[in-house]
């Protein structure tokens, strides 16, 4: 029986690599299938806030373009987001004012809760923010955002609160919620088009390396292999839809370290904010040093790089004094 099993999985192996030298030879291996759908709804949508009020500049919350399609094949369970079991639209129970169906939670609060009590029985329910903050703590994340946090600013809002192509018409009809659904399936389509491949700066718009020299009293300036660094973030940035959304500005991956700076190739250096001393004016701003080591350091630790040791500052730092080997020391003692 061994044996029979044996020749049948060699045979398989070979029935495989005579495909894989038929694919290599007849050109590029086919692109994978794209996503397909496990439900009846639509690929993607535009969400709006509805509610009470008819006047758009009154409901104080932009509308959404939700890509169901993505979040569908990324979630085990249509519950996370569905948590009343009933596959219907979030905007059925959550409006903007709240209505008794939801407990009189708003729209709002649905989407943009951070953190959400965790049921004793039953699935618990996730937010939009909740679930991407979970996101963050993923490996090829935590290194930056361990570090730096999401600023709430009107760019971090826009990467999901903008919808091309969108007319007052449109706003007034969607939080009535009698927006026609062939509109809505096209805003959404015409969004997502708009947002695809976004700009990003080439690590070769950076340096290559860059001399980090503002302390060197114990230890010798550092050469940072600043391209290498940008290479490698910008790796993990490649089939991450998520990342890729929040990050859509040329410059957005330049924040990690070069944070409260101008969005560009060439930020002020660090030294520019970060004094050698603690500045009484700023007494929450952290030294030159700690700045440094803080960046690195937390960096790698969110991202679990195994070396160097944050207790090894010559691997990054050769020593500033010459020391002589053992047989020089020796020979200098007279021994």
């Amino acid at each position: 029986m061994r044996n029979g099993t044996t020749l049948l999985l060699l045979a398989a192996i070979a029935v495989a690599g005579a495909a894989y030298l038929t694919l290599w030879d007849a050109g590029p291996v086919p692109a994978a299938p794209a996503l397909t759908s496990v439900s009846d709804a639509p690929s993607a949508m535009v969400i709006f806030p509805v509610g009470e009020k008819p006047n758009p500049e009154g409901v104080g919350m932009k509308p959404v373009v939700f890509n169901h399609l993505v979040h569908e094949n990324r979630v085990d369970d249509c519950e996370s987001c569905h948590h009343t079991g009933e596959t219907v639209a979030c905007t059925t129970c959550h409006t903007v004012e709240g209505r008794s169906e939801g407990k009189f939670v708003t729209l709002d609060q649905a989407m943009h809760a951070p953190n959400i009590a965790k049921r004793v029985k039953g699935n618990t329910p996730q937010s939009c923010v909740s679930c991407h903050t979970e996101q963050l703590q993923r490996r090829e994340c935590a290194g930056c955002h361990g570090i730096v946090k999401p600023t709430r600013s009107e760019a971090y809002c826009n990467a999901c609160h903008n919808v091309a192509g969108l007319t007052k018409a449109d706003m007034v009809a969607g939080i009535a919620g009698k927006l026609p659904a062939k509109r809505n399936a096209q805003l959404a389509a015409d969004t997502l088009k708009a947002r695809e491949n976004p700009v990003q700066l080439q690590p070769t718009d950076g340096p290559y390396k860059v001399m980090i020299d503002g302390i060197t009293d114990e230890y010798k300036a550092n050469m940072f292999a600043h391209r290498r660094h940008v290479s490698s973030l910008m790796e993990r940035l490649k089939d991450n839809s998520l990342a890729s959304a929040f990050h859509s500005q040329p410059a957005t991956l330049c924040s990690t370290c070069h944070h409260n700076s101008p969005l560009k190739s060439a930020p002020p250096k660090c030294g520019s904010c970060h004094s050698q001393r603690i500045n009484p004016a700023n007494p929450e701003r952290p030294q030159l040093k700690a700045a440094y080591h803080l960046q690195c350091m937390g960096c790698h630790k969110g991202m679990n790089v195994a070396r160097p040791l944050n207790t090894s500052c010559v691997t990054c730092h050769k020593d500033n004094e010459a020391k002589p080997v053992d047989g020089a020391a020796a020979k200098l003692g007279g021994k």
